[in-house]
């Protein structure tokens, strides 16, 4: 049995080349092989928000606190609440964060595929995150299988 006490896992700033604004991320469970899950808790400041990604094997969100939006490639903006639970099944190009106005957190849980947990694509331009704030989907996104760009996954 392992216990990692409360405070005594550090919190990272994420870096820029993957998300937009301000995001935190602690580590709060990523047990050794053969299992292959990892559960990070992940912070976002007002504005800020993921590049658009995906995962080999699928994401679950769970919102604690906050308010944000979600949305799949072609879909429109969902609004995401605390005790929502979100599934993005495995290859679904999405992207989630907080609203303008509010900051969000949520327990992400992803499976990787021999070692990668995510592929990272191009960010929501602020173009798109504004017009997403009077709601729905931006008009020119579509889904199609050359619009996704060669598999860059990261461990």
């Amino acid at each position: 049995m392992t216990i990692r006490k409360s405070g005594s896992r550090p919190s990272d700033l994420e870096a820029p080349d993957h998300y937009t604004g301000t995001v935190h991320t602690e580590r709060l469970m990523e047990p050794p092989a053969p299992a292959r899950v990892r559960v990070l808790s992940v912070s976002f400041e007002p504005g800020s928000r993921t590049a658009w990604h995906a995962h080999p094997f699928g994401q679950t969100l769970i919102v604690t606190s906050g308010s944000g939006w979600a949305q799949r490639w072609g879909g429109p903006r969902e609004d995401i609440q605390p005790g929502d639970v979100i599934w993005f099944p495995p290859g679904e190009k999405h992207w989630h964060g907080a609203t303008l106005g509010a900051s969000l957190t949520h327990i992400a849980v992803v499976e990787h595929l021999d070692g990668m947990f995510v592929q990272w694509m191009e960010k929501v331009t602020d173009d798109q995150y504004a017009a997403l704030d009077v709601g729905g989907a931006a008009p020119e996104l579509r889904s199609t299988e050359e619009d996704l760009p060669p598999t860059t996954l990261l461990a």
